[in-house]
């Protein structure tokens, strides 16, 4: 299991937050990768996105399912991918930090399983931490966008720069412990008697 937490200031007032997240059309149109968002009820959604990494390209569809709505101070939601064993859950949170200022607050965690979980938390690790900053820089700007008090080039803020970085770091984190398993290498360990 793998765990971020990203806390950042929206320059709006919580009210103009809770406009934009409360429509979870809005989150699915700035992930990474968006395809389509299909709503299933009010709770439950399908979003499709396709994935790049390490040179293979993948469309995956991810079932987010809304636990808690207690708005427009927080949102529970698990997700799970399709055909894959990951899952996950996360928290919204915000409060209001003034008349015109909003602090919210990101925590998501991924859940591994199966016998790949050591390469999926070698890989996810060093990304899900610049993944939630990238999101949540994108959330800011397009709620203080919609709210008249950002700009559209701000709203395109890209996951290319964070992405890459931490892309990087994973695949050799996963080439480690691939090399590790392969030759049965295990942790050196300090023994005492």
């Amino acid at each position: 299991m793998i765990t971020s937490k990203h806390t950042f200031v929206i320059n709006t007032s919580i009210d103009n937050v809770w406009k934009y997240v409360e429509d979870i059309r809005g989150w699915a149109s700035i992930f990474p990768g968006h395809q389509s968002c299909n709503i299933i009820n009010e709770n439950v959604s399908e979003w499709v996105i396709k994935v790049s990494a390490a040179g293979v390209t993948r469309t995956d569809t991810v079932q987010v399912c809304v636990e808690q709505w207690d708005g427009p101070e927080r949102v529970n939601f698990v997700y799970n991918v399709d055909d894959l064993p990951v899952e996950g859950k996360g928290v919204y949170s915000a409060r209001p930090v003034g008349a015109h200022e909003t602090e919210v607050t990101l925590d998501i965690c991924i859940i591994g399983s199966g016998p790949m979980t050591a390469m999926w938390e070698a890989i996810g690790a060093p990304l899900l931490p610049q993944f939630v900053k990238a999101f949540a820089t994108k959330l800011k700007a397009e709620v203080e966008r919609v709210a008249g008090v950002g700009t559209a080039s701000a709203a395109d803020t890209g996951f290319a720069i964070p992405m890459a970085t931490g892309l990087v770091k994973s695949t050799f984190a996963a080439l480690r412990i691939w090399i590790k398993n392969l030759f049965g290498w295990s942790p050196k360990t300090d023994t005492k008697d």
